[in-house]
């Protein structure tokens, strides 16, 4: 644990280091509060913030999120100091697992940053907070989802755009898969089981499950098993660089 929580003091202080963070931090909460403005706050009817974690925050997370991990292992590699980090005493799984968890942390404070729309949501109602709770949650284990499988790209390649671009493919691709229209579409043809299994594949039905406030041993499953299958498989391509020399 403690070569894991060096690795992931590195990593988080690497974003205040460098411009990426205020970039990244302004644009993203810059885009979520001006959709904000205009689909949450300008309703005026209902104190509620099913529009900003349903219908805003998964586009956000799908547009920025890949420009975040396409540096995390690609620019190691076009650096040079992805060959330094595996002579470092440490274990290929506890650099994944570092890294990871220092870009889970830097997502949590982006989105604690939003905090202050749903306070200012109270203005225009009683806002059950139960809901509001579970949608960061939910929106939480979203992004690490996302974070998870963006780092595995990067790892895959040397060129960070190439990594971005295989991100946001793999997402807009689990984003279809959980789409209800696409899923309308293709009833007609597709047999039941392959129906669910497709849609059991695409995170989005376990975060709106979460989203409504009830947490599910099995959406939590599902992310943990998400997030472990691709960082699994960075650590595998990692494995075999390693073994490269």
């Amino acid at each position: 644990m403690h070569e894991v929580a060096v690795i992931f003091r590195r990593e988080l202080k690497s974003y205040f280091l460098s411009p990426i963070a205020y970039v990244f931090g302004a644009l993203f909460l810059g885009v979520q509060l001006f959709f904000s403005a205009k689909n949450v706050l300008a309703q005026g009817q209902q104190a509620s913030m099913q529009p900003f974690f349903e219908g805003i925050l998964p586009w956000v997370f799908l547009g920025f999120v890949p420009g975040l991990t396409m540096r995390l292992w690609a620019e190691e590699r076009r650096s040079g100091t992805l060959e330094l980090l595996m002579t470092f005493p440490v274990r290929i799984g506890q650099l994944v697992s570092g890294k990871f968890l220092a870009a889970v942390a830097f997502i949590g404070l982006m989105l604690a940053f939003t905090l202050g729309l749903p306070l200012t949501m109270t203005v225009f109602g009683k806002l059950d907070w139960g809901p509001v709770l579970g949608s960061y949650t939910g929106s939480l284990l979203l992004a690490a989802a996302f974070l998870a499988s963006g780092m595995f790209w990067s790892s895959m390649t040397r060129d960070q755009m190439v990594a971005r671009l295989a991100a946001l493919v793999t997402l807009l691709g689990l984003r279809l898969l959980g789409a209800p229209i696409f899923l309308e579409d293709v009833a007609s043809n597709w047999p039941t089981a392959l129906l669910d299994l497709i849609n059991g594949i695409s995170p989005y039905k376990y975060f709106e499950s979460i989203a409504r406030g009830v947490i599910d041993t099995r959406d939590i499953v599902y992310f943990a098993c998400f997030c472990g299958f691709f960082l699994y498989a960075n650590a595998l391509v990692l494995h075999a660089r390693r073994r490269k020399g």
